[in-house]
């Protein structure tokens, strides 16, 4: 009768690990962007890909447990790279 319930919480378990591992995986890919932009902050291409980065990041990291502290440092990321960005056009 109550068997729903335990595949729920499995279901969630899981559902969080993957969560979890989108996080990280993300997280691994902004610090990837952000020391190839450190090396040429001009590099328009590196700056776009770095935006759209940490706008997945945002949603990706607000599912996570493990993240979600990571959410305010990502703002105050994104408006020091749009200054970046003004800086260089």
């Amino acid at each position: 009768m109550f068997g729903f319930m335990k595949k729920s919480a499995a279901n969630n378990s899981q559902q969080e690990e993957e969560q979890d591992r989108l996080a990280e995986l993300s997280s691994k890919k902004i610090a990837e962007l952000e020391s190839k932009l450190a090396i040429n902050p001009r590099d328009g291409e590196t700056q776009k890909k770095l935006m759209l980065e940490y706008n997945r990041a945002l949603t990706v990291f607000a599912k996570s447990r493990r993240y979600r502290n990571e959410i305010d440092p990502l703002f105050v990321k994104i408006d020091e790279l749009r200054n970046v960005v003004r800086k260089s056009i």
